[in-house]
């Protein structure tokens, strides 16, 4: 085996306190770590309260966090990557989609789809692009 495990690591430009809170709600998550470029002894271009990186578990699975530095301008912002959450239930995947199309965008509508899923695609409020499933027992 050449992968232990995998972890998305979703990166903003000021806004990762407030994403952090957005999908710790909306994914019933928890922060385990926090530190700031400031706690680290970091300027961050004079921006001390960026958030240098943090954790979000939620069940079990992380994602790492972080701001980009104040000076940095090379976030991509193209979505040729997408987070697939796979959820246990169908009314779970209705909540999350829910709070992820608010002040998002939808690029897929969520539906049943021929492959036995119901599944959207969406955009949330941060620019990080998310497909959203739940597999059909038979």
């Amino acid at each position: 085996m050449l992968i232990k495990q995998v972890t998305p690591y979703l990166y903003f430009n000021g806004t990762c306190e407030d994403a952090m809170a957005f999908y710790s709600e909306a994914l019933d998550g928890s922060v385990r770590e926090s530190q700031t470029y400031g706690d680290a002894g970091i300027d961050a271009a004079q921006d001390s309260k960026r958030i240098l990186h943090a954790q979000l578990e939620v069940d079990g699975q992380l994602f790492m966090f972080s701001d980009i530095p104040n000076d940095d301008d090379s976030l991509n912002k193209s979505h040729n990557i997408y987070i697939v959450l796979e959820f246990e239930s169908e009314d779970k995947l209705k909540e999350v989609y829910n709070i992820f199309k608010e002040d998002g965008q939808v690029k897929m509508e969520l539906q049943e789809m021929f492959w036995n899923q119901t599944y959207a695609k969406v955009i949330d409020k941060f620019g990080i692009g998310w497909d959203l499933c739940y597999t059909h027992q038979e």
